[in-house]
C-alpha cells in the first residue's frame, strides 16, 4: 500500500467529492502505469482510508452542494462490490462515476495537516 497515494488521495479530497476514476488516475500518475497494478493499489488504498475512518464510499448526491451517501453495508462488502465493478467488470466502465469518496471529519483533518501540496513535487 502506497502512503504517498492516500496522501495525495486526502489532499485532492479536501473540499470535494472523488469518483473512483479519479483515483485511478491519481495511481496511474504516481505509482502504476499497468492496469492490474493500479487496480491493485488503488483498491489497497481505499480500504485502508476506509477502514481509517477517514473516506466513505457510496453514491453521490445533490447538484450545487454534492455529497457522498454513503453506502449501508459492511466494509467487506463495499470493497466487493468496488472490486466487482471496477476490476471484473472494468470494460463496461460503470465504474467510473458510479463509486464516489468522500472524507469524514477525520479525514478532513488528517488532510488539513498533510497541506495542499502534491506528494513527490
Amino acid at each position: 500500500m502506497s502512503a504517498r497515494l492516500r496522501e495525495q488521495l486526502l489532499r485532492d479530497a479536501l473540499g470535494d467529492c472523488l469518483p473512483l476514476a479519479h483515483i485511478d488516475s491519481v495511481a496511474r500518475r504516481v505509482e502504476a502505469e499497468f492496469l492490474s497494478a493500479r487496480q491493485e493499489l488503488s483498491i489497497a488504498a481505499v480500504r485502508s482510508l476506509i477502514e481509517d475512518g477517514l473516506m466513505v464510499v457510496g453514491e453521490i448526491v445533490g447538484a450545487s452542494d454534492e455529497r457522498v451517501e454513503p453506502w449501508n453495508m459492511s466494509l467487506d462488502d463495499a470493497m466487493a462490490q468496488i472490486r466487482d465493478d471496477y476490476i471484473v467488470h472494468h470494460e463496461d466502465g460503470s465504474w467510473v462515476f458510479g463509486i464516489w469518496f468522500a472524507l469524514t471529519e477525520r479525514g478532513e483533518r488528517a488532510a488539513e495537516a498533510l497541506g495542499t501540496g502534491i506528494s513527490g513535487d
